[in-house]
């Protein structure tokens, strides 16, 4: 097929809705569309209409996404379609994340002086915020509550929400947020959320806008993002955002709920919409439609396709063990591992999936939120190299000296005898640490790689030790790639390598090193939340209990948010969908039998089948315990442990954590993940709680 590389050939693709929206020239556009309308395609199009037709320059246009990954294909289609023309990536300086674009304005474009910030800022992640806080904790006996999520109240704290869970009185968070405030522009570093506040403070000043500003996913907008946009606004400039109401499933993490109605009273737009959707068969679309919220029509352009699937199981493990076999059976020349996909509704539920697939031979790839915590090596060096050319950032140098891994494994007041020189003995890595700037001056950029040397790491990473190759390669690639970054940005050595350690803060592990690339042959196995922008040929939806999807819920808003996560979920499958509940589930908190989802399906789209193993007992903690001791076997370090699956590598270490609860007193925590806790205690055995209600003392 003839690669298209110009705008009249891509127009003529197009549906009619498509192309008015493509067109419209509209002072401000709202486009509802719809999942599988093709809304990058239009969204790009209209980017290349605007070039090629109306003559805007690039440059002259603000492109906002939410993931990297929607900004890069955006950009690399560009580049592709537009490879006659010259269109190269640094002629789209505001086309990228709401974040990367608020950074660019900062660094580059915005008197940022005036907020007391030097242009040379360093970019914390989430991480490092709660490490700062953590400190801060300790240094002033601040009594915080809910420690244990400390991230999520750090967040609800800078949207003014004070009281967590079921807390009926203040601690001392605000005082916390009010420290760690003066202390992120005392060490002149910013968060996520400081990049958007500062540069929208700084650009209700400015004189200079952009003649186009387009929002993809405008639904996952919030409060701040949209005052963000109306900062960059003029009578001048012209507005096109694209967005689903049916897929705002953000709202638990700040999205503005009324993004559209706030939209509308600002800008008074014009509305189209993407009715048509190209992915899914017209059996799923039917079923999709129940689960609208706006009540809209949503057309497909495929044939029937086969009725959707709904299957009891008895457990947990019979699910997992059915679906496995099914994987097997199925897969085909024309259906590929990584043509199916798993959802779920919270993260735990992989873990026995996870067992089941790799004692059956089933590849499978686990989506899960990285950070560079995941990996210490990585995780210790940038915080070092942001020690190093950042002179106030504390927190890093901190965070380097104390680690008895990497750093010299100092105590808290023996770091402050050193910053304070009033040691008699100061390490070494600390004077490198403070002369790193004086070394980079006038150096050209073939030393990066020097840099190994210049902190001598070896000594750091311990040659004799199991790891030492592996932490080596991960630090050299690491400069491998610092260098590229420079080189391509044209930067001085230091300021490049600012820019590109903010960088790895907004765009993670990915920007830092090469993950598995997507095509991978591997099953999938994600949330429901993780699955939004993706489609598979077959998708398994998996424990659809009451109690866990929808979740126990306290309002109608909170319910509607889980019907449209339902939505999402059933719009990614293109072909086949299967959905199961189970007769006994794990947790205490889900009841038994079909969710009210199911309920709702049309009985003349489902086919029901019931398991034809219903009747065997099967234990899921017995399959886990001789798995676990299957594993234990080949342990050869009882403190650091590799367990192999089919697909990825887990680095398990023994951090006995132990905590403390008001009625069963203490206990071991046994796993934890973004949404559930468990612990064994010490007299009452093993309980698991919603870390939202539960109050746990650290011990």
């Amino acid at each position: 097929m003839k690669k298209l590389n110009t705008f009249d050939q891509l127009f003529e693709k197009l549906n009619e809705h498509q192309k008015l929206a493509v067109l419209d020239k509209s002072p401000a556009l709202l486009l509802n569309a719809h999942v599988g309308s093709g809304k990058t395609t239009v969204l790009t199009t209209k980017v290349l209409y605007l070039y090629f037709k109306e003559k805007i320059p690039l440059e002259d246009m603000v492109v906002l996404t939410f993931t990297n990954k929607a900004a890069n294909e955006i950009k690399e289609r560009l580049i592709t379609l537009g490879t006659e023309h010259n269109i190269r990536e640094d002629n789209m300086p505001f086309f990228g994340t709401f974040h990367s674009v608020a950074n660019r304005l900062l660094s580059n474009h915005l008197g940022i002086e005036e907020l007391g910030y030097t242009k040379d800022f360093t970019i914390m992640d989430p991480d490092e915020m709660v490490a700062m806080a953590e400190r801060l904790i300790v240094e002033n006996n601040y009594d915080i509550k809910f420690k244990n999520r400390l991230h999520n109240r750090l967040e609800a704290a800078s949207r003014g929400k004070l009281l967590y869970g079921n807390m009926k009185y203040h601690d001392h968070i605000e005082l916390l947020w009010e420290h760690i405030t003066e202390e992120k522009k005392a060490q002149n570093k910013m968060s996520f959320d400081d990049l958007i506040q500062n540069a929208t403070i700084l650009l209700k000043n400015t004189t200079k806008k952009p003649k186009w500003i387009i929002v993809d996913e405008f639904q996952d907008s919030d409060r701040a993002q949209i005052e963000f946009v109306q900062a960059m606004y003029s009578p001048t400039t012209n507005i096109f955002v694209v967005g689903d109401p049916n897929q705002i499933i953000y709202t638990w993490r700040g999205s503005e709920k009324n993004v559209f109605n706030i939209f509308k009273d600002t800008f008074n737009p014009v509305e189209m919409s993407l009715p048509i959707n190209y992915r899914s068969s017209t059996t799923i679309l039917d079923i999709a439609k129940y689960f609208l919220e706006d009540g809209s029509d949503l057309k497909g352009t495929r044939d029937l396709g086969n009725k959707i699937t709904v299957i009891n199981h008895h457990d947990s493990f019979n699910e997992a063990q059915y679906i496995a076999d099914k994987i097997n059976s199925i897969k085909s020349d024309e259906l590929k591992y990584s043509d199916i996909a798993v959802f779920y509704r919270t993260q735990r539920q992989s873990n026995v999936l996870e067992d089941v697939f790799n004692r059956e031979g089933v590849p499978f790839e686990v989506s899960r939120t990285k950070s560079l915590k995941d990996i210490p090596i990585l995780n210790w060096f940038v915080s070092l190299l942001k020690a190093s050319v950042n002179k106030k950032d504390k927190n890093n140098l901190i965070a380097v000296l104390s680690n008895k891994e990497f750093g010299e494994g100092l105590t808290d007041a023996k770091i402050r005898k050193v910053i304070n020189e009033e040691s008699e003995s100061t390490p070494t890595l600390f004077h490198k640490i403070k002369g790193f700037i004086s070394w980079c001056k006038n150096k050209p950029l073939e030393y990066i790689h020097e840099i190994y040397e210049y902190f001598e790491l070896d000594n750091c990473l311990s040659p004799t030790s199991s790891s030492y190759t592996e932490n080596r390669l991960l630090i050299t690639n690491f400069l491998h790639n610092m260098k590229e970054f420079i080189e391509l940005s044209k930067a001085d050595f230091s300021i490049g390598i600012v820019d590109f350690l903010n960088s790895s803060a907004l765009y993670g592990l990915n920007f830092l090193i090469e993950d598995k690339p997507d095509e991978d042959d591997s099953v999938k196995l994600m949330t429901l939340h993780a699955c939004k922008g993706l489609e598979f040929k077959k998708v398994f939806i998996v424990g659809v209990n009451p109690g866990r999807l929808p979740m126990k819920v306290k309002s109608d808003d909170e319910y509607e948010e889980e019907r449209r996560l339902f939505f999402v979920g059933i719009t990614r499958a293109m072909d086949d969908l299967e959905i199961s509940y189970q007769t006994y589930p794990d947790d205490p908190w889900v009841f038994k039998g079909p969710s009210s989802f199911i309920d709702m399906l049309p009985k003349h789209l489902i086919e029901r089948t019931d398991d034809k193993q219903e009747d065997r007992q099967v234990s899921l903690q017995d399959i886990r315990r001789k798995i676990i001791e299957k594993k234990q076997e080949n342990l050869d370090d009882e403190d650091n442990v590799v367990v192999a699956t089919a697909t990825k590598i887990e680095v398990t270490t023994a951090n006995e954590q132990r905590v403390k609860h008001e009625k069963y007193g203490e206990g071991l925590v046994e796993s934890e993940d973004d949404d559930m806790i468990t612990v064994i205690f010490d007299d009452y055995g093993s309980k698991t709680f919603t870390k939202m209600f539960v109050v746990l003392e650290y011990l």
